[in-house]
């Protein structure tokens, strides 16, 4: 009985560690990108050019950088960013990295998805 409490346990910590965020800086990203393609990260750095927009069939959606030094992250999020944080400011920004995406004929690099997720943290936060 206690042999499979005991793997149990270590199974769903096992688990609990592949689902994980991982804590990432933007020039991690940058210069290791494939090994977090597709993976949920958490990266705190500095916010700036955020643009809210919309797209011609109307839905509306965000674009920002992430600064960290010379290194630089795209960051997209559908819907309506409130309360983005002012352009320079520090922000932890959750979600999806892809190192390449293709939208129809266009491309995107080096980008995370933080469009909000039910169940997930994914969004962007102001740090202070």
């Amino acid at each position: 009985m206690k042999a499979r409490n005991y793997l149990a346990s270590f199974l769903f910590c096992v688990a609990a560690l592949a689902l994980a965020v991982e804590k990432v800086s933007v020039p991690e990203l940058v210069k290791n990108g494939s090994k977090y393609d597709n993976k949920e990260v958490q990266v705190t750095a500095s916010f700036v050019g955020f643009q809210q927009k919309t797209s011609r069939a109307g839905n509306k959606y965000y674009t920002f950088r992430l600064k960290d030094g010379e290194a630089v992250v795209n960051g997209y999020g559908r819907g309506t960013l409130e309360n983005p944080p002012k352009d320079g400011s520090k922000a932890r920004v959750t979600g999806v990295y892809r190192t390449e995406k293709k939208v129809g004929t266009l491309t995107f690099k080096n980008e995370i998805d933080c469009t909000p997720v039910e169940g997930k943290e994914f969004g962007v936060k102001s740090v202070e």
